[in-house]
């Protein structure tokens, strides 16, 4: 049995392959925090009177602690869930997710009917 990528990429395309890895998990941790999870924004900091640049500071260093804890998240799945075998994945796909989705599209359509 072969390593799959580890076989084809060696050295420094190992390397790359799995920075930008990292790279994607930054990225979608940024975008995570930013589009749902408010941002540099923190609750209640404007009402504190602090200088504009300290509440500045302060929500960079609070958009970074977001992104840092959804990339904790990201590693701590992956680290600790095993991996599936292709077949698994698409007897999930086929046999349970596909059905599930159409359930909720009927579901959803009936209760939209339901309310107007």
């Amino acid at each position: 049995m072969l390593g799959g990528y580890h076989t084809e990429y060696s050295s420094m395309k190992l390397g790359f392959y799995l920075f930008s890895e990292y790279i994607n998990m930054f990225v979608a941790s940024a975008v995570m925090a930013t589009l749902y999870f408010g941002g540099y924004h923190l609750p209640f900091i404007s009402g504190l009177n602090l200088p504009h640049n300290l509440i500045a500071m302060i929500g960079v260093a609070a958009l970074f602690i977001k992104i840092f804890l959804f990339m904790f998240f990201f590693m701590w799945v992956r680290w600790t869930i095993p991996r599936f075998r292709y077949d698994q994945l698409m007897n999930l796909g086929w046999k349970i997710l596909i059905p599930l989705s159409i359930l909720n599209l009927l579901i959803t359509g009936l209760v939209i009917l339901l309310v107007k």
